[in-house]
Order: structure tokens, then sequence, then C-alpha cells
């Protein structure tokens, strides 16, 4: 069913798409149950690994603490580590593939079918991020689905009222409906930011394949993009960290910034889905900081834009090229 609400050159069965992840129309029910094993094993080491991690830096057992906190000191480390990877990668499977194919001489081959260019370009990335990328993808969107369950069931207490008493003294001053929308609206673009991340990096990394093609610039470029990116990430990680240890001066507007730009870029709203620390304490001490989630979903919005207009120009530059 979700093969149906693809287009064309993001379906498995496209010829393009076969040809470039190499396989078959979808495998074998061995092949779904191992990749499903997969996913498991690796989701039980993450979360074993961040358990380890947090009770170490704590000095305490974490079931001793609330559980949304719990859940968050456990999972935030490992999957943030693995989001750092998944953009590394979308980079990395993307900035030489034309270069690697004019090598191997089957970019004449991709080019002569029905919409050569735009075909392959859009199959490539289709493949990145809807396929080669899956496990590590999952992994990720089930951390969410238990914090945002954490969430949830945070929202039970004080007999439901858990939300109205985190709203009373924010600025700006809201209604529990329009709260309870904004929260919404905050889980809505968590839930979406690794599927747009992912396809911007792999889009800049196929959009730089169509201007370097000589293999040791496509190295120096790939070290170059892939440094750029670790950087504002870790650079973010640490504006956030100074902030949230009280050793960080700055304005409301530029913590609001900072904040958003993290949640952003950096954690992919990761962090946002704890409201026993972003709900007590951010919305209190950075006004309108309430509304980074209902502008995050905007930020979503207009990622894909930008993704589909570097895709087209890539599209545009591989034809002109040839």
């Amino acid at each position: 069913m979700i093969q149906r609400q693809l287009p064309p050159w993001a379906r498995i069965d496209h010829p393009v798409l076969r040809y470039i992840i190499g396989s078959e129309p979808e495998g074998s029910r061995q092949r779904t149950y191992s990749r499903w094993i997969f996913v498991l094993v690796v989701s039980v080491v993450v979360a074993v690994v961040g358990y380890a991690i947090g009770s170490q830096f704590f000095a305490e057992d974490l079931f001793e603490k609330p559980i949304s906190e719990a859940l968050m000191l456990m999972l935030f480390w490992p999957i943030f580590a693995i989001q750092i990877i998944l953009s590394i990668s979308a980079l990395a499977m993307t900035v030489g593939v034309i270069g690697e194919e004019k090598r191997r001489q089957t970019w004449d081959h991709l080019r002569t079918t029905t919409e050569g260019a735009s075909l392959a370009i859009r199959a490539r990335w289709s493949a990145v991020v809807f396929y080669r990328l899956r496990s590590p993808m999952i992994i990720v969107m089930l951390a969410r689905v238990v914090l945002i369950g954490a969430m949830l069931y945070d929202l039970t207490a004080f007999r439901g009222d858990y939300l109205n008493n985190l709203t009373v003294n924010i600025t700006p001053e809201l209604p529990l409906p329009v709260a309870v929308m904004l929260l919404a609206l905050t889980m809505t673009a968590s839930f979406l930011l690794p599927f747009t991340s992912v396809g911007f990096d792999a889009a800049v990394g196929l959009l730089v394949s169509t201007v370097v093609q000589q293999r040791v610039y496509v190295t120096l470029v790939q070290i170059a993009l892939i440094s750029v990116r670790v950087a504002i990430i870790l650079g973010l990680l640490l504006g956030v960290t100074q902030f949230r240890t009280g050793g960080l001066e700055l304005s409301n507007v530029n913590l609001w910034l900072l904040l958003f730009a993290f949640a952003a870029l950096g954690d992919w709203s990761l962090s946002i889905l704890h409201l026993g620390y972003f709900g007590a304490v951010v919305w209190i001490d950075v006004e309108y900081s309430i509304l980074i989630g209902a502008a995050l979903l905007v930020f979503v919005f207009v990622q894909t834009l930008i993704t589909d207009g570097l895709l087209a120009l890539a599209v545009r530059r591989a034809e002109r090229r040839e």
C-alpha cells in the first residue's frame, strides 16, 4: 500500500530504481523477517547502551526517575549518534554517484531511458532515502514512537491537568486547546524531520555530483561537506548544552533561534519530546518557545520544497553537461 503512494520512480518495481539498488522486486518473506530481526536487535542494543551511558553519567539508577525522563536519558545519545550517521551516509552515498556511473560506463545507458537524467537522479535519491537507509531510519522512528508515548503518558499526570500547569507562567499566555494543538504540531514535526533532513542531505549530494565528478575531487568534497555538517550539529549541541547548564547568556530572540536551529538541524526535534524539561523549563525561561514546534513544521515544508528544487536543479545540470 505504501508503494502505491510513492511516485513511479520511487517504487521498487521501477526498472531504473531496481537497477540502482541491484535487487529484484520486494524480497522474500525470509528477507523481511531478517530485516525486522536486525532492527529489533539494534533497538535493544541502543536501549542498553543508552541505559549504561545515562546511569554512569548521572550516577544513579535511571528507573528511579520518571518514565519519560528515563527514556529520554536512555535513548537520546544513541539516537542522536544514529541521526548523525544517517546525515553523513546520505551525503556520502550521493556525492560521487554520477562520476562513478560514468567510470563504469553506465551513465549513458541510464540516460537513454525516457526522461533519463531525471529518472536516474530521482531514483538514486529514492534508493538512498527510502531503501538503503531504511533500517536505521526505522530505529530513529521507533525511538520517537516510544518518546511520544511517554509524553502522552506525562499528560495524564495531575489528573490530566499537567499541560495546563505547564502553560500557566509562559509567554504568550495560551488557552489549553491552543497548547494542545501546538503540542500536536510539535509531535508531527518530530516525525517528519528525519525524512526531510535525510532527503535534503541526499539532494545536496546529488547536486554536487553533477558539478564534481573526478574521484580525487569527489573525495575532497565529501570530506568537506561531512565536516561542515558535523561541525554545525556539534556547534549547535554545544550551544544548547551551555544554555541548559546556565553558562550561556543571550537575548531571548537569540536563545529562541538557537533552540529552533538545534531542533531543525541538530537533533531533529528529538529533545523537544521531553515535556519534563522542555515544557517545564524552556517554555518558562524562553518566551514564545512553545511556538517552536509550529515553526518546525513550517521548516519541514520549506525544507521539502528546497529539496525538490535541488533535485530539479541537479536534473537540469546533468542534462546540460551531456
